[in-house]
């Protein structure tokens, strides 16, 4: 493993425990990161992620959202998995899950400049906390299919959106929305857009794997992390 990792716990603001996974690089720290996996959990692919990102020198912070109910669940990439997300999704809301993420990031910023980048549900709780909190340095989203539905307020810090050409459930005419939002913003908001790509293209586990997208969205995502872009 390249990176070193281990479990702990943080105190969200409403006092409750919350599970964390921290994986941190094995030399030099340059940045933190707040990790918001998708509606299956901490799977493997999240896992994989945060080694990713660690072994370029970022420490990772995964808050484990539904841990609130139950520590480690994690649900398969099918339909059933994905049904059982949903009814968790719907317990939680929209408020806590920010909470419990901004939370986590004040703990980072003692020490580190934090950004955060999300997948799917995590992207959308991404999107809402950089409007609710201006603790971010920067944020990452990949096919956030509910940042249509949060237009109506500013955003607090520069942001990227990974979005697949291909992802029904992110159509033409919501990018086109979320596009019009960021010409009226005070921070920039890059959408990059992927041939081929749907829903879920990052995932290696996932039927709509694209590797050339996987690869290029990480590329810019690090560029933009350390200020190259």
């Amino acid at each position: 493993m390249k990176a070193n990792f281990k479990e702990q716990y943080f105190s969200s603001a409403d006092g409750k425990k919350i599970d964390l996974y921290e994986y941190s690089p094995k030399n030099k720290i340059h940045s933190s990161i707040i990790l918001v996996y998708e509606i299956f959990g901490k799977t493997e692919h999240i896992h994989n992620f945060a080694i990713k990102l660690a072994s370029e020198g970022i420490l990772v912070h995964i808050p484990d959202i539904f841990s609130r109910f139950k520590s480690k669940m994690i649900f398969p990439y099918s339909k059933e998995g994905f049904q059982e997300g949903i009814k968790i999704k719907e317990s939680l809301g929209w408020q806590i899950p920010v909470m419990d993420i901004v939370s986590c990031a004040a703990l980072l910023k003692k020490k580190y400049s934090v950004n955060i980048m999300g997948f799917c549900y995590g992207a959308s709780l991404s999107w809402i906390a950089v409007q609710k909190s201006f603790i971010f340095e920067k944020a990452i989203c990949y096919y956030g299919s509910d940042i249509h539905n949060f237009l109506n307020k500013k955003i607090n810090c520069s942001t990227i959106l990974h979005l697949g050409k291909e992802d029904k459930g992110i159509p033409e005419n919501l990018v086109k929305k979320i596009k019009e939002y960021a010409l009226n913003q005070n921070y920039s908001v890059n959408i990059f857009e992927y041939d081929n790509a749907d829903h879920g293209f990052n995932c290696e586990d996932r039927e709509h794997y694209n590797s050339d997208a996987s690869n290029l969205s990480f590329k810019r995502s690090l560029d933009f992390l350390k200020g190259l872009q």
